[in-house]
């Protein structure tokens, strides 16, 4: 009897130490954790060329355009074509380019599409085919100016927007 009485507490003791070494084991542990690495090379920007302004000039009643307006594909690599055209208002409000009339107002056709107010062109991918890698496209423009502009330089009479996206 007496070696189970002093066999209890032994265990007793020896179970409080171990649990002791569990504990201290568990505050200080050393783990590999991998670095997983990914490369994806489907990163393509846009690299494009607008004209900085779209001159009108009103000479004498005529309405003259520039005849070199350019957008142009800086890219090496990728296609892009023009996605959507939107015309807003400036100084000037825009009107339809094909019912003309108004007071202090502008319209504009762009490789053949008409402005019908302020806001998005119906484009066409005929009027604005893909530019291939390094190409160029042409951009013809026309414009309308109501009879009522004073003799005034560099009047911001309205804002082109191009959206221009690569193509798969």
């Amino acid at each position: 009897m007496k070696h189970k009485s002093i066999l209890v507490p032994v265990l007793v003791l020896v179970a409080v130490f171990t649990l002791g070494m569990n504990a201290f084991a568990a505050a200080s542990a050393t783990a590999a954790v991998p670095v997983t690495l990914t490369v994806s090379n489907e990163y393509r920007a846009v690299n494009v060329t607008v004209p900085a302004s779209l001159p009108v000039h009103v000479i004498n009643g005529t309405v003259v355009t520039a005849d070199n307006a350019v957008i142009r594909n800086n890219s090496k690599v990728s296609a892009v074509q023009v996605t959507s055209v939107s015309v807003t208002d400036g100084t000037y409000r825009v009107g339809d380019y094909e019912t003309f009339s108004g007071k202090q107002t502008i319209a504009l056709k762009l490789n053949g599409c008409p402005t019908k107010g302020s806001g998005r062109l119906s484009i066409t991918e005929n009027a604005f085919p893909v530019i291939a890698a390094s190409g160029s496209q042409a951009l013809t423009y026309f414009a309308r100016v109501s009879g009522d502009a004073p003799n005034a330089d560099d009047i911001p009479a309205a804002n082109v927007v191009f959206t221009i996206s690569i193509v798969d």
